[in-house]
């Protein structure tokens, strides 16, 4: 579909139809890139939810005290699982040493990343995105390197993340690319 073409299913705000608090959120969504602005103008259809979410989003995504890059990456990976090419397609430029290959190779069934401690994140948001999470050897590995403050940080941020992805689906925020943002062959909650 065209961006000429495209109608989405919940249309955007304009900036200055926007509160304060929310134009401020809008702003920032500029700066931090995920998720862009796009995301905050549809969800001003409701300036409160959107502005929580904003809060909620930006503590689990860039606070907390599990690494920035190990968060953004397993949210692109479950992007591409959920089928969010809107959301496959951004990058937190607080998270620059990931790298494209990562991002193209982080939903295969096959791959693994080189570091133990981000193995064990993004086994965990599979098993979180694609079944429901009990996996007993994926906590064994987590619990190597997280304690579970920091397990609970990373549910809350890849629960959050996929119930996003699928609102931002839903919402069928803009008309998608030429070049696909998810890899032929990756895990999908559809299966395959």
């Amino acid at each position: 579909m065209s961006t000429l073409t495209h109608v989405p299913n919940v249309p955007q705000i304009a900036d200055d139809a926007a509160d304060p608090g929310l134009r401020d959120v809008i702003e920032r969504a500029k700066v931090t890139k995920s998720p862009p602005p796009a995301w905050y103008r549809t969800m001003g259809q409701n300036p409160e939810v959107a502005k929580a979410f904003a809060g909620y989003w930006d503590m689990l995504h860039r606070g907390g005290t599990v690494p920035h890059q190990i968060k953004e990456l397993a949210r692109i990976q479950i992007a591409q699982m959920v089928g969010c090419e809107f959301c496959a397609r951004q990058t937190s430029p607080l998270a620059s040493s990931i790298t494209e290959d990562e991002k193209m190779s982080c939903a295969l069934a096959n791959w693994e990343h080189p570091d133990p401690k981000t193995r064990a994140a993004l086994h965990y948001a599979r098993t979180l995105t694609l079944d429901d999470g009990r996996d007993k050897e994926v906590y064994a590995e987590l619990r190597k390197f997280y304690t579970n403050a920091e397990v609970i940080e990373l549910s809350a941020f890849f629960c959050l993340t996929a119930g996003g992805n699928r609102m931002a689906k839903s919402w069928n925020i803009e008309a998608h690319g030429e070049v696909p943002a998810i890899p032929a062959g990756a895990m999908s909650i559809h299966g395959g």
